[in-house]
């Protein structure tokens, strides 16, 4: 005997005193429960909120080093703490091309950061009569920067020093370059005309940005860039502040701007787990027993039967 329903008994689920589970307004209810396409969106959602980046943050950096590269066949001249740097051709018959080298360090930046953009400034304070292109390339070996200090407007240089990098040494005197003139990229991560007017100019690209993330997540290769000007008509060097400029907001800058990709909670990760693995389950409806037992049925009074 299936006894009375009291105060404290409920129906199972499969006695539901509304509708049976079969009932066209229970089972579109319940195969949405389980529908992969729900846990799908439930995995998107929670994943793209532990993965959105923060909020975005910007950081101004120095060069930790640059120095001028001077054309030069013996690779004897050198520029490591000169007020200047220079790019393109100076007017001496021989040996000018004028190539520089800037190199900044990223520790200030935390770990998992993704570079949105990246920009340099340098600011131009001796010009020539045209507007000329100089453009960024990445340094592909590494290089040191010496205390050679040049007088003057410094386009000739200055005798190097041990430490100096040359036309010819990455460290002067013992570490050569395996190209002279600077091992780098072929082609420029950025580029900008230089006018004639003194002032700041930007090199701003997706490239530079490109290069900062890969010295973010590979260190070792970070060498900085080498700046190049126009190298085929004399006199069209241009000539910028360097990071030893006595004036400060002269000096290179370089710009970031950068967010951080969050580590999923364990959390995330607990329910991104449960929904692939239940994610395409779900129940088989044709399984369900084609009536419902009703909770009125009648009583049967088992007293009265025969023996």
């Amino acid at each position: 005997m299936v006894p009375p329903a009291g105060p404290c008994t409920r129906p199972s689920l499969f006695e539901h005193p509304t509708f049976p589970l079969e009932s066209p307004l229970y089972m579109p209810r319940l195969k949405s429960l389980y529908h992969p396409l729900h846990f799908a969106g439930l995995t998107l959602c929670l994943w793209a909120g532990a993965t959105d980046p923060s909020p975005a943050a910007t950081l101004q950096l120095e060069p930790v080093k640059d120095g001028v590269l001077y054309e030069d066949a013996s690779g004897t001249t050198a520029n490591g703490a000169g007020e200047f740097l220079l790019a393109g051709r100076t007017n001496q018959a021989t040996g000018s091309r004028r190539r520089s080298l800037l190199q900044f360090d990223f520790n200030a930046i935390p770990a998992g950061a993704l570079i949105t953009s990246a920009s340099l400034q340098l600011h131009l304070v001796t010009v020539t009569t045209a507007d000329l292109a100089v453009s960024l390339h990445r340094v592909a070996t590494p290089w040191t920067a010496g205390t050679a200090n040049p007088t003057g407007n410094e386009s000739s240089g200055a005798a190097a020093l041990t430490g100096d990098n040359t036309w010819l040494h990455a460290s002067f005197p013992g570490t050569l370059r395996t190209t002279p003139g600077g091992d780098h990229a072929a082609t420029p991560s950025a580029a900008v005309t230089v006018s004639s007017t003194a002032g700041f100019f930007t090199w701003n690209s997706p490239g530079l940005a490109a290069d900062v993330q890969q010295w973010l997540e590979l260190p070792a290769t970070n060498a900085g860039w080498i700046l190049r000007g126009d190298e085929v008509s004399p006199q069209t060097a241009k000539r910028f502040d360097s990071a030893d400029s006595p004036t400060a907001d002269w000096r290179p800058r370089l710009t970031l701007t950068y967010g951080i990709i969050p580590e999923p909670s364990a959390v995330t990760l607990l329910l991104t787990t449960l929904a692939a693995l239940f994610g395409g389950r779900r129940p088989n409806h044709r399984s369900f027993p084609s009536s419902v037992p009703s909770l009125s049925r009648p009583i049967i009074d088992e007293s009265s039967s025969s023996g």
